[in-house]
């Protein structure tokens, strides 16, 4: 596991899908009741993978001694991908 910020964290994959769900459509027929299928709101899962790839993709070492947030190599769009996806509880704190 890969430490971040003194802390190790993991990606919630069944966050995603529940953050992303829309309630199904009303009108169901009599033969939709065995589809299995999820309805997602495109926008939310599209931005939810927008905050993914920003995350995965930072390239700079960051210096732990620095305290949260507090380094250089830090930038602002990698800082709120983070919190947007602590805040929807997509990204969760390892304990172990």
């Amino acid at each position: 596991m890969v430490e971040l910020f003194g802390k190790n964290y993991y990606i919630n994959i069944d966050g995603i899908t529940d953050k992303c769900r829309t309630t199904p459509a009303v009108d169901k027929t009599d033969d939709d009741e065995d589809d299995e299928s999820t309805h997602i709101n495109i926008f939310k899962y599209e931005l939810i993978k927008m905050c993914l790839e920003r995350i995965l993709g930072e390239i700079d070492e960051v210096d732990e001694g620095l305290g949260k947030f507090g380094q250089e190599g830090t930038s602002v769009s990698f800082k709120i991908a983070f919190n947007t996806l602590i805040k929807n509880q997509i990204l969760i704190e390892d304990d172990e």
